[in-house]
């Protein structure tokens, strides 16, 4: 058991972004996991440095009165029996069912460190690389394991010749869905906040709000404090070229 635990974190290690103190927690839990399961109990308690795992077992429902004697000589129906076994005589099938168990609770931890990196995302321009183009949705790398889908009425119609593999573009975050062990990001390039959150990722101490948008043709932004041309012109040719009026209270609008 101990040389398949270090062979186990060594391997997970090499292919996970998690940090080897999660690692452990979750190997603890894995065997902790297996170890109820196998002897049908509910509590037990795991040490990973001293390599002992000690399962609890309820006198009279988990462990008959003459075994539980054999480990406390007055027990009785009822006590609680701690029960100690270093890891080299654990069960092979509790082995096994560790490493599966392992396997899952670490897919579970990094699938919940990927939905909350996302989550804070949401309602913020990314940018991705278009993966794929289907007549309904086009799917989006996005950099890790989340997969990006933007679905066809959150395209932009003067821009959608151009959604090809391979492109590069900024894409607002409209939501964040758990299925299973999959996030799924849903992005949009028709939403009325992207070209403020376009803005926001060039000039994040601005203060911006998109009060009109005409998909691909013109966005009217609220801007404060002003920002150069050049910035909003860049903010315009990430739109593909739809047109950035801007206000900055009480100055006039400016057109990019």
């Amino acid at each position: 058991m101990s040389a398949l635990i270090t062979k186990a974190l060594a391997q997970i290690s090499a292919r996970t972004s998690l940090n080897p103190d999660t690692l452990r927690y979750c190997l603890a839990r894995a065997l902790e996991g297996a170890m109820c399961e196998f002897y049908r109990i509910r509590e037990c308690k795991v040490d990973l440095d001293d390599r002992i795992v000690t399962p609890t077992f309820h006198v009279g429902r988990d462990m008959e009165i003459e075994e539980a004697r054999l480990f406390c000589s007055d027990a009785t129906y009822n006590d609680l029996i701690p029960v100690e076994f270093s890891f080299e005589m654990i069960h092979r099938d509790i082995v096994a069912r560790t490493m599966q168990l392992f396997r899952d609770i670490i897919r579970e931890v990094e699938t919940d460190a990927l939905e909350k990196k996302w989550q804070k995302q949401a309602h913020q321009a990314v940018e991705g690389v278009i993966g794929a183009r289907y007549p309904d949705w086009i799917e989006v790398n996005l950099g890790d394991d989340a997969r990006g889908l933007m679905y066809k009425p959150e395209w932009t119609p003067l821009e959608a010749a151009s959604y090809r593999e391979g492109k590069l573009l900024f894409f607002y975050v409209v939501k964040v869905v758990r299925k299973g062990s999959a996030v799924h990001v849903h992005l949009s390039r028709a939403s009325i906040g992207l070209p403020g959150a376009i803005l926001k990722t060039m000039a994040p101490w601005v203060r911006v709000e998109t009060t009109k948008r005409i998909v691909g043709r013109k966005s009217w932004l609220r801007i404060t404090p002003a920002v150069p041309g050049a910035v909003l012109r860049e903010v315009r040719a990430k739109l593909n070229g739809e047109v950035i009026e801007t206000a900055c209270n009480p100055a006039s609008p400016t057109i990019f």
